[in-house]
């Protein structure tokens, strides 16, 4: 199970490098989430993901986007759209799982 917490720090690591709202869209499981408001929600989630979850799905699509940019030495934002839909084809949306 992964932590919460994780999720936070990838998120204000990726903001940091340019992520917006619209890329952060296509990995997370609902539409139009938004980044501020699942930092907000792991920020105050207790305890620990669901092993398969949709939630840690999504931070493990992070991951891969973080650890790929920063490995690649990329330093154009736009690189992460494509970061964005290599981590679905590698984790892909699991509609059954739950948060």
């Amino acid at each position: 199970m992964k932590s919460p917490s994780n999720t936070v720090e990838l998120l204000d690591r990726l903001v940091e490098l340019g992520l917006t709202d619209e890329i952060f869209d296509i990995v997370h499981h609902f539409n139009g989430e938004t980044i501020e408001r699942h930092r907000n929600y792991c920020a105050g989630h207790p305890g620990r993901f669901q092993t398969g979850g949709t939630n840690e799905q999504v931070q493990r699509r992070l991951e891969i986007m973080l650890n790929t940019y920063t490995a690649g030495g990329f330093t154009n934002t736009n690189v992460f759209r494509y970061l964005a839909h290599a981590s679905i084809t590698e984790i892909p949306y699991d509609e059954s799982s739950d948060t």
